[in-house]
């Protein structure tokens, strides 16, 4: 549950475009730079919408627990994730 919570917290960070003023530089081949380019024409979003999502995708896999509720034990001052160890709540 919480973990649904942070995932719809950080789509709608990703969404809101008046909340993106910082930038980073990221070094890449023109065939690459080309590669993604056509890859978000095809999806019909901007590059950096495209990047963004797909960066925060990766971020979540690795920050937070994205394992089923089935792997969630439950005590009534706190609950983990039985597959990663991940402390959800308390």
């Amino acid at each position: 549950m919480l973990n649904y919570y942070r995932t719809e917290i950080m789509e709608k960070m990703m969404s809101d475009e008046d909340t993106k003023t910082a930038q980073i530089l990221v070094r890449v081949s023109e065939e690459e730079r080309d590669e993604w380019k056509r890859a978000a024409e095809v999806s019909d979003v901007p590059m950096s919408e495209m990047i963004r999502k797909t960066v925060g995708a990766h971020i979540r896999t690795i920050l937070y627990c994205t394992h089923p509720l089935e792997f969630r034990i439950t005590y009534p001052w706190s609950a983990f994730c039985d597959k990663c160890g991940e402390r959800l709540v308390g």
